[in-house]
């Protein structure tokens, strides 16, 4: 930081042109790369620029992050300085680091009469940054309607796409812009344009719960039950995040309860299993079907069973669930319960007469699963409801085996408690007790020891035990980062304020050592402000304590 710098910051015109022809270097750089120019352009000192200029100062000189002193004016919204420096042959299309262009920033800062001088000069209407974003794009996120219609009416594409496949309508639908969305969707903008993950603008609206978008959209006959690339519609959307709102609307327009994802879910089995209760609701009043299967054959009800939510439970099997629908594995909404221990909603399915010993394709029941899972609440509540200790998969286990290969020593004793045989075999003839000694659950070996038949003990032979589980249920979810959560754009926060004289960024002491930032525009680090002390210290009358 030079002296000159100093006097370009405060304006003071006639002794930058004395440190000028004093041969100060009029192209001197501070640390982050700012010239007296920059500063000059930042703090709209005209006269200073004007100065600057005609004793050499270098118009496309570059900040550390690729800023041009037009960069800087455009963002600031310096009219007469973006005037002059175009005049002088400053170029209207230099890219920083981040490939932003003064158009860009003059974007980001809603400086509209920036962006029509810029414009008038030449500057491309479609320049891309790093992520591919467009002026449009960043003026369509921040809801500016004069500077979208300014962009369009200088031919900017309507629908150009960022990096993930964003358009501008794209983005004003994530946004919630309902001005631009309408202005956009003037000029042609697509409905049905998708983005990486194949969301169309209206999925968008799905997900944020944006109606007032989503009826402009509707209203110019975007596809209402259009598939995304895992199959999911924009119903499938607003079910998964709760918008009633938006979802009433596009079952209103038509779209379809009985929709399927590729996994096979329904609008209903995303609002079971996330415990919607009011979509839910309104998707039965819809006439959806309580019963839809899965491509793997499960059902809402067993959706809302696995998550324990008993509310929704009762709700569907109010709405003729059946209570002891298999999947295609045989696994029951009982079976979901057992493995993961929601006794509440296990409950609910024995009143309404769920089948507690119903095994799967490979012989495992309810109790069976709970063994294996060591869910002990649950393992209680099937033995009073009278399962079997002694029912066997189709390789022989008990429950007492499960429970013993996978080391759960309170439930071996209550399972013995219960009547269950330790001198029960598998297949290959193990018992729970050389399963367990096998595995090395010394808790387990104590529990059986005393009751397991030293004759059946003796006939495991000395092969490694290969543990054996039962089914699971492998259904693959619509989760929050399946679908849109990439960083559509540069964050705004953090570049200073847009107008000149109301925030003061100088140079600062960080002990005995000068430290200075490129103060602004594009540093991702959140700024220091001085503080009032540092302020009077420089002695500036002028600052606005």
């Amino acid at each position: 930081m030079t002296a000159l710098h100093v006097a370009a910051h405060c304006g003071h015109a006639r002794v930058a042109k004395t440190l000028l022809d004093k041969k100060a270097d009029p192209n001197a750089r501070a640390l982050n790369g700012f010239t007296p120019l920059h500063i000059a352009c930042k703090k709209n000192r005209i006269k200073v620029v004007e100065l600057l200029l005609k004793h050499g100062a270098s118009i496309e000189a570059t900040t550390e992050s690729g800023l041009t002193p037009l960069h800087v004016a455009s963002f600031m919204g310096c009219m007469n300085i973006v005037i002059y420096l175009l005049q002088n042959e400053a170029n209207p299309d230099v890219p920083t680091v981040r490939g932003e262009t003064p158009l860009h920033l003059a974007a980001r800062a809603n400086q509209t009469d920036i962006i029509r001088i810029l414009l008038r000069n030449g500057a491309q209407v479609d320049a891309r940054a790093r992520e591919q974003q467009t002026p449009l794009h960043i003026a369509s996120r921040l809801g500016n309607v004069d500077i979208v219609m300014l962009l369009l009416q200088h031919g900017a594409a309507v629908d150009s796409t960022t990096k993930d496949l964003y358009t501008a309508l794209h983005i004003a639908a994530k946004e919630g812009q309902e001005e631009v969305t309408a202005v956009l969707l003037e000029n042609g903008a697509s409905l049905t344009s998708t983005t990486k993950k194949g969301f169309t603008p209206l999925h968008l609206t799905g997900k944020y719960g944006h109606i007032k978008v989503a009826k402009l959209l509707l209203q110019k006959d975007a596809p209402v039950d259009f598939q995304g690339k895992n199959g999911v519609t924009p119903l499938h959307v607003a079910s998964h995040y709760d918008h009633q709102n938006v979802a009433l609307l596009l079952l209103e327009k038509g779209a379809s309860v009985h929709a399927t994802a590729k996994n096979g879910h329904t609008p209903l089995h995303i609002a079971a299993k996330k415990n919607q209760m009011d979509i839910a609701t309104t998707l039965l009043e819809y006439g959806a079907k309580s019963n839809a299967e899965s491509v793997a054959g499960f059902t809402p009800l067993h959706l809302s069973a696995s998550e324990g939510h008993a509310d929704m439970s009762n709700m569907l099997i109010e709405h003729d669930a059946v209570v002891n629908h298999a999947a295609k594995n045989g696994l029951t909404p009982l079976h979901l319960c057992a493995q993961e221990d929601r006794v509440n909603v296990a409950e609910i399915l024995l009143k309404n007469g769920a089948v507690i010993d119903t095994p799967t394709k490979k012989g495992f029941t309810p109790l069976h699963i709970a063994c294996h899972y060591g869910q002990l609440s649950m393992v209680r509540l099937l033995l009073d409801h009278s399962a079997s200790v002694s029912s066997t998969t189709d390789q022989g286990f008990t429950p007492l085996h499960h429970s013993a290969q996978q080391g759960h020593s309170t439930i071996v004793a209550l399972l013995l408690d219960r009547g269950a045989s330790p001198n029960a075999t598998n297949k290959e003839g193990h018992t729970a007790l050389s399963i367990a000694q096998k595995l090395g659950y010394i808790s387990v070996e104590e529990s059986l020891k005393g009751v397991t038949e030293t004759l059946i003990m003796a006939k495991g032979d000395v092969e490694k035990h290969k543990v054996v589980a039962p089914e699971i249920m492998q259904e693959t979810f619509m989760s929050d980062s399946e679908d849109e959560n990439e960083e559509i754009l540069f964050a705004v926060n953090g570049l200073g304020q847009p107008s000149h004289g109301q925030h003061i960024y100088l140079p600062y002491y960080q002990g005995d050592t000068l430290l200075t930032r490129e103060d602004t525009v594009l540093n991702d680090q959140p700024y220091r402000y001085l503080t009032v002390d540092e302020m009077k210290s420089l002695g500036d009358d002028s600052l606005p304590i």
